[in-house]
């Protein structure tokens, strides 16, 4: 049986899925990944919104989360900087930055996550 998770954002809340991930995306708001991220321990920088922000951008487009190679490379892009790598990712979530920037964007678990 599936556990249903909950988290209370002001006066609302937002009902979580087995992954942790948003139930209903359109419920998706800064203050809710703010919230989420603030459950894990983390709090959102501009580099861990940029990330956010893109991953959503990216979904929007194409239907699906961004691969970690296609993240990075964006990443080099946007700093200059082809030194840029995973290591950077990993610093701002250091679980799996790519699932983790999809449960602070509103958006499901990729299906390519383990």
């Amino acid at each position: 049986m599936a556990k249903t998770t909950s988290i209370r954002i002001g006066e609302d809340q937002v009902v979580l899925d087995d992954d942790g991930h948003l139930a209903d995306p359109q419920q998706w708001t800064r203050e809710v990944a703010c919230a989420l991220a603030d459950r894990d321990g983390i709090e959102l920088g501009p580099d861990h919104w940029w990330l956010i922000e893109f991953v959503r951008d990216y979904h929007h487009t194409y239907g699906t989360p961004p691969l970690m190679r296609v993240v990075v490379s964006a990443l080099r892009d946007k700093r200059g900087d082809a030194a840029a790598s995973s290591r950077d990712l990993y610093r701002l979530f250091s679980d799996n930055p790519v699932r983790q920037a999809c449960c602070y964007a509103g958006l499901k678990k990729p299906d390519w996550c383990l």
